[in-house]
């Protein structure tokens, strides 16, 4: 082996050792809704950049209150917040707190919790758990929603005393954090 080569070998060992406390505290959080897409700017009329589905990790960059800028592999750029779920990658320290966190988030949606339509949205409620249902009335983004009983992607609600099925992609606590699947 060459001196070059070494030298080379080594600058490669100390960036990775730069960057790996980096990327083992790094904040990530899963795509929650059903197809996410990824934008240029923190707006809805921004440029697409593509769109991940359920379940997708993204790596936060920037949380905000509406938008959050997130990376995925290689490409960067702008998610609606309360489509998103949080969780931190780091230390068992850490992965524990974030694991109670998410348990009381799971055990907070019973019978009688009260959700919330996730803003910037409008969301049907159906007569049955699934899209092509019947509509039995629209509520706008902050709505109070009652659960009775939450299913795996769809959770029977009331809502102005009226009852039927809402997607959990939709259901929002008031920190903006999805009913998570079971």
């Amino acid at each position: 082996m060459t001196a070059k080569v070494r030298i080379r070998l080594l600058c490669v060992l100390l960036c990775f050792a730069l960057v790996l406390p980096v990327l083992a505290s790094a904040e990530t959080t899963r795509v929650t809704a059903y197809l996410l897409r990824l934008r240029e700017k923190p707006s809805s009329t921004s440029k697409v950049i593509d769109a991940y589905p359920r379940g997708t990790i993204v790596t936060i960059l920037k949380k905000g209150d509406e938008w959050t800028k997130v990376q995925v592999r290689s490409k960067v750029g702008y998610m609606k917040t309360s489509m998103l779920a949080y969780s931190r990658k780091s230390s068992s320290s850490s992965s524990s707190s974030s694991s109670s966190s998410s348990s009381k988030s799971d055990s907070a949606v019973v019978s009688g919790s009260t959700m919330y339509v996730a803003r910037g949205t409008r969301l049907n409620l159906r007569e049955e758990a699934n899209s092509s249902s019947d509509i039995i009335a629209s509520f706008r983004g902050g709505t109070p929603v009652t659960v009775i009983r939450k299913g795996r992607y769809w959770s029977y609600v009331e809502v102005k005393g009226l009852r039927g099925y809402m997607g959990n992609d939709y259901l929002v606590s008031e920190k903006g954090q999805t009913i998570e699947s079971e």
